[in-house]
């Protein structure tokens, strides 16, 4: 390991004693540091070395190391720096001639960041997340903003160097390049790296562009002629004089290390980016007239309340329209794709419940990964907890939905996963999500097909014709969603654009409301699993059977199976294949 880093692009190497080191072998590590450091090759390579924290046994031990080694670029990490008094013994063992790097790791040294800072030997302070996440009691990775900006400020306050903490996800380049870029943007200095791999990206990260020298090698040009006051528009005052010096004294880049002046490649995760308990947000999404009437035209649906006003008010006692169930999961299952861009199909939905909600709702959903399982060929399952609510916060929907996503490259991921995806998902209670103040008796003064009281179980209904699927990555965008598969066919296993899974259950749905004309609302889906891939220009058609009948004071929850297969163009009857198997329960007057 020695040995990479020594032939790595990295600033400075760290070699550390201290949490990479197992108790009983402090010793050995001590003496391979100093064999290490004693090799020529190293004379000329800035190196600092992590000892073990103040008050502990070994500290004493590791300070006295340090002060025997002879490299001129050599300095010394301490950390869980609290207070000015944790770096007594390093100064007085160390002396001035080698520079001390606090590691600010415990809220304490945070909030006494300031004068740790101003002790003369110290040169850097760093950002050490994983011990102050454990002290704060933090359950996620994102909101450090506060923490950065105090630990930058304090360093800039004491005039050293501000070092960014590293990023713990090996596989995760595009999350390593967001957040080196998001630290380089406040004023950062640098960002430890823990994998050879991260060097790149961080050092991508922190060089300027040829655009950014540029700039700065006119700033400094206009200060040497004394009639030039302004640089592209803006004054010319020492602050910008400050910043165009620190750019120009920054490192120039290698070949193909300069940022890309055209910004980071924008790219969903792959399976083994994924780690149970990531959550995931999206923009939220106001319901409008116009989302309702291209799904409508999508699909085809002729859901009663989702079409007239005036039934609509009769039935709820609410002025509008309702937002049709289907429009609504479509959108909250667009909302949850940011971790399954990548997906190449989505095998099943368990347990969704749809509280009614009117067309001019917003919807906010949050992803949360619950479950991962490792498949053949480089490929593996995420199970997804989706919630979505309403501006108010209250609760719209909640369901689990079971991506199919491939892994990097190589097939490997860095932990075995084989969750149980049985366990996955939770009964729905139907009777729950009824809606109260709903009268169903004007949906029975012109029923205009068979009513709950007209229904057994066992009762099927095959809807003759057919709904050939178009308008398919025009349904996608429109909820959102960010699934590759659906815009892109270069990402499509199957070579042609995927339709999306939403689009074939809208459909059935519509097919539904076909032979049940009066249903209300669809309040659950106790299940939904796509059995084979539905394309552009596929027929659709759809057979249905009840399945259950519960009457109530006022109309009843009525249980579905909706089975759907698709035929593709030019195909025969007997070519169809089964593409959904949905069971549902709607309310029915």
């Amino acid at each position: 390991m020695h040995a990479k880093a020594l032939a790595s692009a990295a600033d400075e190497v760290v070699l550390d004693l201290e949490d990479a080191v197992l108790p009983a072998d402090k010793d050995a590590a001590r003496e391979q540091v100093r064999a290490t450091l004693a090799q020529p090759e190293w004379r000329a390579r800035r190196v600092a070395v992590r000892v073990n924290a103040p008050g502990t046994a070994e500290h004493a031990a590791d300070l006295a190391l340090c002060a025997s080694l002879r490299n001129k670029q050599l300095s010394v990490v301490v950390p869980k720096v609290e207070r000015p008094a944790d770096l007594d013994a390093a100064c007085a063992a160390l002396g001035a001639a080698v520079g001390i790097q606090a590691l600010i790791e415990t809220p304490r040294g945070l909030l006494g960041a300031v004068a740790i800072a101003e002790r003369d030997a110290v040169r850097a302070l760093i950002l050490g997340y994983a011990d102050l996440a454990s002290a704060l009691g933090r359950r996620g990775d994102d909101g450090w903003r506060v923490q950065r900006e105090l630990l930058l400020t304090a360093a800039r306050a004491a005039g050293v160097a501000a070092i960014d903490g590293p990023f713990f996800g090996l596989r995760d380049a595009r999350g390593l390049a967001a957040a080196a870029r998001d630290v380089r943007a406040l004023g950062f200095d640098g960002k430890w790296a823990i994998h050879p791999d991260q060097i790149a990206p961080i050092n991508r990260a922190f060089t300027p562009t040829a655009g950014e020298r540029a700039w700065a090698g006119r700033v400094v040009a206009a200060l040497e002629d004394a009639g030039a006051t302004t640089v592209d528009g803006a004054m010319v005052d020492a602050a910008m004089a400050r910043r165009a010096r620190r750019l120009l004294a920054l490192p120039v880049a290698e070949a193909g290390e300069e940022a890309d002046e055209d910004g980071t490649a924008v790219a969903p995760p792959y399976y083994d980016d994924l780690a149970v308990g990531d959550v995931f947000h999206s923009p939220g999404l106001t319901i409008t007239g116009g989302h309702a009437a291209l799904h409508q035209a999508v699909v085809g649906d002729r859901l009663r309340l989702a079409l007239d006003e005036d039934l609509h008010e009769a039935v709820t006692g609410r002025r509008g329209l309702l937002a049709h169930p289907m429009l609504v999961c479509d959108l909250a299952i667009g909302q949850s794709t940011a971790p399954t861009g990548r997906v190449l199909g989505n095998l099943f939905y368990r347990g969704l419940g749809c509280r009614p909600v009117t067309v001019g709702t917003t919807l906010r959903t949050r992803t949360e990964v619950v479950a991962r399982r490792d498949a053949s060929r480089g490929r593996g399952v995420a199970a997804l907890r989706v919630t979505t609510v309403d501006a108010a916060g209250a609760p719209v929907l909640d369901f689990w939905r079971c991506p199919l996503l491939p892994a990097h490259g190589d097939g490997s991921a860095p932990t075995p996963a084989d969750d149980d995806l049985s366990a996955v998902g939770a009964p729905v209670d139907a009777a729950a999500l009824v809606p109260a103040g709903w009268t169903l008796a004007p949906l029975r003064e012109q029923p205009l097909g068979p009513l709950l009281a007209d229904l057994a179980v066992g009762d099927r209904f095959t809807v003759e014709a057919g709904e050939t699927v178009t308008s398919a990555p025009e349904l996608a965008r429109l909820s959102l969603n960010l699934a590759m598969t659906h815009t892109d066919a270069r990402t499509s296993v199957y070579g042609r654009r995927l339709v999306y899974g939403g689009h074939v259950i809208g459909i059935a749905a519509a097919h539904v409301t076909r032979a049940l004309p009066d249903l209300a609302t669809i309040l659950a889906w106790a299940s939904c699993d796509h059995l084979g891939p539905t394309f552009e220009g596929d027929l659709l058609r759809t057979r249905i059977e009840v399945t259950s009948v519960e009457p109530r004071a006022d109309g009843g929850l009525l249980g579905l199976r909706v089975q759907t297969s698709a035929q593709s163009a030019g195909d025969g009857d007997d070519a169809a294949t089964a593409v959904l198997d949905w069971r549902l329960v709607a309310l029915m007057p």
